[in-house]
């Protein structure tokens, strides 16, 4: 089998005009080996929030191409859903979609001692995202050196 990575390049640009027919977007992409079999797995979203009929028409479509394509060897499952509450936070047109909510990011290297923040996303520009964290204190952090960001929303009950 090719890398995952080139192998996710590929269903990504062969998937994007259907996503974009579907007003989607792709906010993430796995290929991952789980409970012994392969599972292709997209988190899509829309504008005014995806739906569970939106991820069933998406799922049809996509599935239509891939199997038509045939680029990936082995046999999966394929699972379209939505981000959740807990959305990923890649590109930074994701920080900037955000600004004013709560993150939680973690960097590779350790910036002034840390490398995990969580607080509210107060910018996003240039390569740096800016958090403020809850004892009020803002961290510039570079793009290139986020390993991981999610939204961080407070759910009350």
């Amino acid at each position: 089998m090719a890398s995952k990575t080139i192998l996710l390049e590929k269903v990504e640009e062969l998937v994007a005009p259907a996503l974009s027919q579907h007003e989607a977007e792709l906010v993430d992409l796995q290929f991952v080996h789980e409970h012994g079999r392969w599972v292709l797995r997209f988190f899509v979203d829309k504008p005014d929030r995806i739906t569970l009929d939106d991820c069933a028409v998406i799922s049809e479509h996509v599935g239509r191409l891939l199997d038509g394509a045939d680029i990936i060897p082995q046999a999966y499952s394929l699972e379209i859903s939505s981000p959740g509450v807990n959305r990923p936070l890649r590109k930074e047109s994701d920080f900037k979609k955000f600004i004013g909510e709560r993150v939680d990011v973690t960097m590779f290297a350790p910036i002034d001692g840390r490398r995990h923040f969580r607080g509210t996303l107060e910018a996003a520009d240039a390569g740096v995202v800016t958090v403020k964290d809850y004892e009020q204190k803002s961290y510039s952090l570079p793009l290139q050196d986020v390993a991981k960001a999610k939204l961080d929303p407070e759910i009350s009950i």
